[in-house]
C-alpha cells in the first residue's frame, strides 16, 4: 500500500506511461486547465458522467474537444455539474425556492446549461404561482384557511430547498405531484 501524502493525478501517470512505452502522443489535455477528470470523466478514464455530443451542434473551445475513437471526428465532453453562473449547482437550485416565484424566474433566464437546476426553476414557479392565486382566493373566503396555506407554503419553501440542495450531489429530481412531471418534461424538451 502507498502511504504517500501525495499522489499525482490519473493524468500524469497516464503520460509517464506513454512516456516509458514511447507512445508519446499530442492531446488536448495537455492544457493545464484542462483534464478529461474536469470536463466530467471519471478519473479511470472512462466517461463516467460525461455526456457525448457532436460539436456541430454548439460552439466548443478547441481544449474542450477531444479526438473521437474508431469513428473519427471530434466530440465535446459537457460536465453535468457545469453552470452558467459562479454557484455550485446544489446551492443553486435551492436558491430557485428562496423567493418564490421570483427567484425561479430569475434562474429561468440566468442558467442556461444545467437541468438540474431549470428543473427546480420550474418547479418553484409553477408551484408557487398556483399556491399564490389559491391562496389570493382563499383570503376571500376564509381568513384561517389562508394563514393555513401561507404556512404551508412557507413549510414547502424549506423543505424543497432542502431537498434540491441535498439531491445536488447526485443530481436525482425530486419531482412534487403534477407539478414536477411537468417542469421535467419541459426541461427535457428545452
Amino acid at each position: 500500500m502507498d502511504f504517500s501524502p501525495y499522489k499525482p493525478s490519473p493524468d500524469d501517470d497516464r503520460k509517464r506511461q506513454d512516456r516509458q512505452k514511447g507512445k508519446t502522443k499530442a492531446t488536448d489535455y495537455a492544457n493545464p486547465s484542462y483534464s478529461p477528470y474536469q470536463a466530467g470523466g471519471s478519473v479511470g478514464g472512462g466517461h463516467g458522467a460525461s455526456f457525448q455530443s457532436s460539436p456541430a451542434s454548439s460552439s466548443a473551445s478547441p481544449s474542450m474537444l477531444e479526438q473521437g475513437g474508431s469513428g473519427g471526428g471530434a466530440t465535446l465532453r459537457v460536465n453535468k455539474y457545469e453552470t452558467t453562473l459562479p454557484i455550485r449547482v446544489d446551492v443553486e437550485a435551492a436558491l430557485t425556492y428562496v423567493v418564490p416565484p421570483l427567484s425561479g424566474l430569475v434562474f429561468l433566464v440566468l442558467e442556461t446549461h444545467n437541468d438540474y437546476v431549470r428543473f427546480h426553476a420550474w418547479q418553484s414557479s409553477l408551484y408557487f404561482l398556483a399556491l399564490m392565486s389559491v391562496l389570493f382566493l382563499m383570503l376571500f373566503i376564509s381568513t384561517f384557511l389562508s394563514w393555513v396555506l401561507f404556512f404551508v407554503g412557507i413549510g414547502s419553501i424549506g423543505y424543497l430547498a432542502y431537498r434540491a440542495y441535498l439531491d445536488g450531489a447526485s443530481l436525482e429530481r425530486y419531482e412534487m405531484p403534477y407539478f414536477g412531471p411537468m417542469a421535467s418534461e419541459w426541461v427535457d424538451t428545452e
